[in-house]
């Protein structure tokens, strides 16, 4: 107890001292509550006001926000070993996502890396692709089919749980086991995402009421996955499969370098790293592209005709989206605009440097790919939607995939991460955006509601959109 109180001091007696010698410019004071009141406005003011390494006050915590793309490409790839999650100010996921691939450093996570990158070839991703289009035609032949006003960011959620659950689990799944799973999920998500959505993550240790029914749910969820784990690991013991029909079965099939299995605990935390990592971001992408090709009517009928072209009536899979390359422009501009995870954190590991600065071990260092996205030295007319600023790129490059390499074709591009700690899913998530957008287009005309305006966003955790409302004409 004493330890904590003495721990909120120090916190609060940051706000009134000066930033230590060697860091960046910034205000002076805690500035929690100007970033709270309005996060991507007091982003930009910052950078604008004192550059591309701004030394801040965070809620007590010491933060420096990176904006310039050296810096990112520092802390991201050229030094990431001196930059590392554990200690990283802000993540409300602990007892969901556990030590998985999201949060874990060193030897555990380059184990687990090791373990899960066959998982994630691009063989194995395009066996997903069913799933995708399958997942998706039930949305629009279900509560889409009549056409009229949906909420499409809403629908998006539901979907792209289904989706994951489907690819991590398979769809062989038996409906009582799916249903406790898929609840499960729901119920630890809800109150993840009001931890993620309060700005203030209350610590976990805390006894509160919040973080008891937090804890009981991700218990539930616990039982449920190990359930699944153990079912489907006796399942291929008795008959083993030609091949993984599921991100589980790849990952139980997995063996490391000495030819040791995933343990147990291990599996549970990257299957819900995934969930983590990749539902709601997906949610989040597909719901910002639908509103800004609402929005932009040229763009859709763009890249609805490019459907047509290229697939008539054929369904969207692995082996057809990639002549997409419209709509993969769509889908990267979109990731421009309106990152899922417009901030990236890391800690700093040791005593280092920064460029020109010097940072001492336990600050967090916060790269922000919003900002990066919007950089006008970078990027022509950064505040439009102009997804034919990458046909010469994925022209060139051979698709989204390597359009994404390092920081991207103009070195300030990171929708996923960049360096050893880029998005795994990355391959993943691509074509499931690909996959989701044309079978989507192949049948629906989207607008905005009479006299709305483009969603505002709601940046917590995630750059989420407030709502996203639109109107679904069958075509």
């Amino acid at each position: 107890m004493l330890a904590a109180a003495f721990d909120v001091g120090e916190r609060l007696k940051r706000g009134f001292e000066p930033h230590p010698a060697g860091f960046p410019p910034g205000p002076r004071g805690d500035v929690a509550v100007e970033l709270l009141r309005n996060p991507l406005a007091f982003l930009e003011d910052a950078a604008a006001r004192h550059g591309g390494a701004v030394a801040l006050v965070l809620g007590g915590e010491r933060v420096v926000l990176v904006s310039d793309p050296g810096l990112a490409q520092a802390v991201l790839i050229d030094q990431a070993a001196d930059f590392v999650k554990e200690g990283t100010a802000f993540f409300p996921g602990t007892a969901l996502a556990g030590q998985g691939l999201l949060v874990s450093d060193g030897d555990t996570w380059r184990r687990q890396r090791q373990l899960a990158n066959p998982a994630f070839r691009r063989s194995a991703v395009a066996s997903y692709a069913a799933a995708m289009a399958g997942e998706t035609r039930s949305l629009l032949e279900g509560p889409w089919a009549g056409g009229g006003a949906r909420p499409v960011y809403a629908d998006f959620n539901t979907l792209t749980l289904d989706i994951t659950t489907a690819a991590l689990f398979g769809t062989g799944l038996p409906r009582d086991q799916a249903t406790e799973v898929t609840g499960a999920i729901r119920t630890a998500f809800e109150f993840f995402s009001e931890r993620a959505a309060s700005g203030f993550v209350v610590p976990e240790w805390l006894p509160t009421p919040g973080n008891a029914a937090y804890a009981a749910a991700v218990t539930r969820l616990d039982a449920a996955v190990y359930g699944v784990i153990d079912r489907r690991a006796a399942e291929l013991a008795a008959a083993p499969a030609q091949a993984p029909q599921s991100l589980l079965d790849a990952l139980l099939g997995a063996r490391d370098e000495g030819g040791g299995r995933m343990a147990r605990r291990a599996l549970r935390n990257e299957l819900m790293t995934l969930l983590v990592a990749g539902q709601e971001t997906a949610a989040i992408a597909l719901a910002w592209a639908c509103a800004l090709l609402a929005h932009h009517p040229a763009a859709q009928a763009r890249a609805a005709a490019e459907v047509e072209a290229q697939l008539g009536g054929e369904r969207p899979s692995a082996a057809n989206a990639g002549s997409l390359r419209y709509l993969e422009a769509v889908v990267l501009e979109a990731l421009r605009l309106r990152p899922p995870a417009y901030l990236v954190g890391r800690c700093a590991a040791r005593d280092v440097n920064l460029g020109p600065y010097s940072l001492p071990a336990g600050t967090t260092v916060l790269v922000s790919p919003y900002l990066l996205h919007r950089d006008a030295a970078r990027w022509q007319a950064p505040a439009a939607f102009r997804p034919e600023r990458w046909a010469g790129v994925l022209a060139q490059r051979g698709g989204a995939a390597a359009a994404l390499h390092g920081l991207g074709p103009n070195g300030a591009y990171v929708p996923f991460g960049a360096g050893p700690r880029n998005c795994i899913g990355t391959g993943f998530a691509m074509l499931e955006a690909v996959v989701v957008l044309a079978s989507m287009l192949q049948r629906f005309r989207l607008s905005p509601l009479p006299g709305a305006a483009f969603p505002a966003a709601e940046p917590r955790i995630t750059l989420r959109p407030s709502a996203v409302e639109l109107i679904v004409d069958p075509r």
